[in-house]
This record gives C-alpha cells, structure tokens and sequence, in this order.
C-alpha cells in the first residue's frame, strides 16, 4: 500500500480540530480502499486518541499525568477508562520490579 502523504496539511502552523477529523476520515477511506477492508472506514479521531493513550499507559506504563498532560486530558477519571485492568502477572512482576515480593 502507498502511503498517504499530508506534508501540505501539516505545513501550516495550526490544525484544527476539525482538519485533524478530516485527516483521519481520508486516511480511513483510503486504507479500507487499499486493504478491501471497510472497517477502516469506521476509523475516528476519537479511537486514535484512545489507542494513543491506551499505548502509552499500558504498553508502556508510562505516568498517567504525562499523559494527561500530552493527550490534553484534564482528570485522571477522564483516562481512567483507557487504563486495562492488570492481570495477576502484571501485579506480580510490578511488585518483583520494586523489590517487594
């Protein structure tokens, strides 16, 4: 698949939120076109935004106020939904890193 490119777009100085949507909207019609896959097409702005923080607070366990100040999110019950529940190893391994097991 080609990749899509939006240089012009993002040489402007400032997106708006709007023009993020639309970025995201054509990208999602243009992979479910490449691929065949229309699910793509479902794609949003705001699951984007859930994976990104879903990424860095799970998968890389970094600081949820770092987040929250990177993703623009003003509580911590705003990301708290994006947090997984950890499994027994996770609590595990946590507790292991720190020296308390």
């Amino acid at each position: 698949m080609e990749p899509v490119h939006y240089s012009a777009i993002f040489a402007t100085s400032h997106l708006t939120e709007r023009g993020v949507r639309d970025v995201v909207k054509r990208t999602a019609e243009h992979a479910a076109e490449e691929t065949g896959d229309n699910d793509y097409q479902y794609v949003s702005s705001h699951d984007l935004r859930r994976r990104f923080a879903q990424r860095l607070l799970v998968d890389r366990q970094m600081n949820p106020r770092v987040v929250m100040a990177v993703g623009g999110w003003d509580s911590f019950q705003a990301i708290e939904p994006y947090l997984n529940a950890p499994t027994a190893e996770v609590v595990n391994d946590a507790f292991e890193e720190a020296g308390l097991a």
